[in-house]
């Protein structure tokens, strides 16, 4: 038996003589279970192994999915018994004529088409190279990151995506239900319309995405495709995902739909007034490199010298609590921003014109599109700090409050409320953040336009570290010890107040767990500046200056505090005196 061209195979017969039968070339739309007699013209698009449960070194099956000319996909399958017969064909983007293939249920958890079944290659299908291939190279069926963002798909769900890399965070190590190690790497992606969402990638994708990041011949404007993706759900905020199995990911290769993209994206680039400014996709490093390369140095008594928004870094010891500010918010889980509770006009499920009034969240960012919005404390701890040469307050945010005490807000919320549900009194913060008090801290700070122009002296911390070999390095660089020792406020020559450095505003919401902070790892560049490396972390900033602060006795006054920035308000409980 032998294939033969134009959907046909032949054989020889009893009587010697050689014959054939010829078979229609049909459309993957028209497949269905009547009959095996036809062909298929196919490209394989994305190819997947599946290995033995007992014997990781041996393929069970391998995972396809195929387009015709016309553009339409399928799933494909070829289990192991089948392997030698076929081997040779099955390669990823080679274009094949399968004559009698097999239709079978499509068991797998992840539909990649819309079709419930698959093609199965089996002992009376042939295979042959297809030459005369004419139809599209690839077909990809792009979703919008706002539509991703805002709901509109379901978790899980196979889709395509394309966008510009504006953060590529760490890759991590992380354990698989099944026991084995994996590699996840955290990034954060932007379309034409500045629209941002995070990405994850796993494994063999998060390392060949690390590795090119990292590469300084790399393109300074990154984008990448995802073929066969997915829409995930980490820490309940929704982004995208390669899949597991038949995902492809196309890192600045020379395809049209990237070379196009990336086009408008910096022709977009070029037309804003900050396209000087704008470094190109940047690398989060480690803590330690965010601390030791930043060479805004500030003594807290001179903050309020600054004059333009910026980020520095300041050390000091904290030493109290604020305790007329309450330590939480009630945040949206779309934006961050303060929720309040509100009646709301509904109408009546059953389709009658009568409504009815219902309690719901509601943001306060006019901003916020979000959907089914619902209430999540998030941390906001009003401390203050201090150094040799003043005390400044600063504001110590949910995500490196979380990493400073390993609780979430939520968690304490609920310990107080049982104190309240008890009959108790609770006290105005929680016990942990008593830990806090003494200790000594390097604290990068954002000092913003508000800051400048109503002179408050009132901060947010973007990243906080007590590591004593961070600390001991920056004591060294800056001459601290010589300055606390000293008795004159005169600041040395390497405490000058600061090296002027320009700041990307944009905001920087963190992905998943990870540190947000910048590298040296940029492209075309083998010293980069300060100001290449450097992006806001959040712009999330307290700026109330009204403190009652004491480390040993709480006080809480009996007025509204409103964080202008983040929209939360936030109402202070009566004063207690202990």
């Amino acid at each position: 038996m032998g294939g033969g061209g134009d959907g046909g195979w032949w054989w020889t017969g009893d009587d010697g003589s050689l014959k054939m039968e010829v078979a229609k070339v049909s459309m993957l739309n028209d497949l269905n279970t009547f009959s095996n007699n036809y062909s298929i013209r196919v490209k394989i698009v994305s190819i997947s192994k599946k290995m033995m449960n007992n014997n990781k070194n041996e393929i069970y099956r391998l995972d396809m999915i195929f387009m015709d000319e016309m553009g339409t996909m399928i799933q494909a399958s070829c289990l192991h018994k089948m392997l030698g017969k076929f081997k040779e064909f099955l390669h990823l983007d080679e274009c094949l004529l399968i004559t009698k293939p097999s239709l079978a249920t499509n068991k797998s958890s992840a539909k990649y088409t819309k079709r419930n079944d698959k093609i199965s290659l089996y002992f009376y299908t042939i295979v042959e190279k297809c030459f005369d291939w004419s139809g599209p190279k690839y077909r990809f069926n792009f979703v919008n990151l706002k539509d991703v963002v805002k709901n509109k798909f379901e978790v899980n769900i196979v889709i395509d995506w394309i966008n510009y890399v504006d953060v590529c965070f760490n890759l991590e190590d992380t354990s698989k239900k099944d026991g084995s190690k994996g590699k996840r790497l955290n990034l954060r992606l932007e379309d034409i319309e500045g629209q941002k969402c995070p990405v994850t990638l796993w494994d063999g994708f998060a390392i060949d995405m690390f590795a090119y990041m990292n590469d300084k011949k790399r393109e300074k404007y990154v984008v990448i495709l995802c073929h066969f993706g997915m829409v995930n759900l980490y820490k309940g905020k929704r982004g995208v995902a390669n899949g597991f199995e038949l995902s492809r990911l196309f890192i600045d290769t020379d395809i049209e739909e990237i070379s196009s993209f990336r086009k408008r994206y910096v022709e977009k680039i070029s037309a804003s007034s900050s396209s000087n400014d704008h470094v190109g996709s940047i690398v989060i490093s480690s803590v330690q490199d965010e601390f030791l390369n930043n060479p805004d140095f500030m003594l807290i008594g001179f903050l309020g010298t600054i004059s333009t928004t910026k980020k520095v870094l300041v050390v000091g010891t904290i030493t109290a609590i604020c305790t007329d500010k309450l330590w939480y918010y009630n945040s949206c889980n779309h934006c961050k921003s303060g929720v309040e509770e509100r009646f709301v006009t509904k109408q009546n499920p059953d389709g009658s014109s009568d409504v009815y009034h219902e309690k719901s969240w509601v943001c306060t960012n006019d901003k916020c599109e979000g959907v089914d919005i619902y209430s999540i404390p998030r941390f906001k701890i009003p401390i203050r700090v201090q150094d040799s040469s003043g005390t400044v307050s600063l504001t110590l945010f949910d995500f490196e409050a979380y990493k400073i005490l390993q609780k979430t807000a939520k968690e304490l919320v609920s310990i107080q409320d049982q104190v309240v549900n008890s009959g108790e009194i609770p006290n105005p913060y929680p016990e942990i953040f008593d830990t806090l008090i003494g200790k000594r801290y390097a604290f990068i700070i954002s000092v913003k336009d508000y800051n400048i122009e109503h002179q408050v002296e009132n901060y947010g911390i973007s990243m906080a570290t007590n590591d004593d070999e961070i600390l001991s390095a920056l004591c060294a660089k800056f001459n601290l010890n010589q300055h606390e020792q000293s008795e004159s406020l005169d600041v040395p020559d390497s405490c000058s107040l600061s090296t002027p450095v320009d700041l990307m505003k944009d905001e920087m919401s963190y992905c998943g767990d990870n540190v947000t902070h910048a590298s040296q790892a940029l492209v075309g560049t083998e010293n980069p500046s300060s100001d290449e490396t450097k992006r806001n972390i959040r712009e999330v900033l307290d700026v109330d200056d009204a403190l009652g602060c004491s480390p040993t006795k709480r006080r809480i006054s009996d007025e509204l505090y409103q964080d202008e920035d983040a929209g939360v308000s936030t109402l202070l409980i009566p004063k207690i005196e202990k």
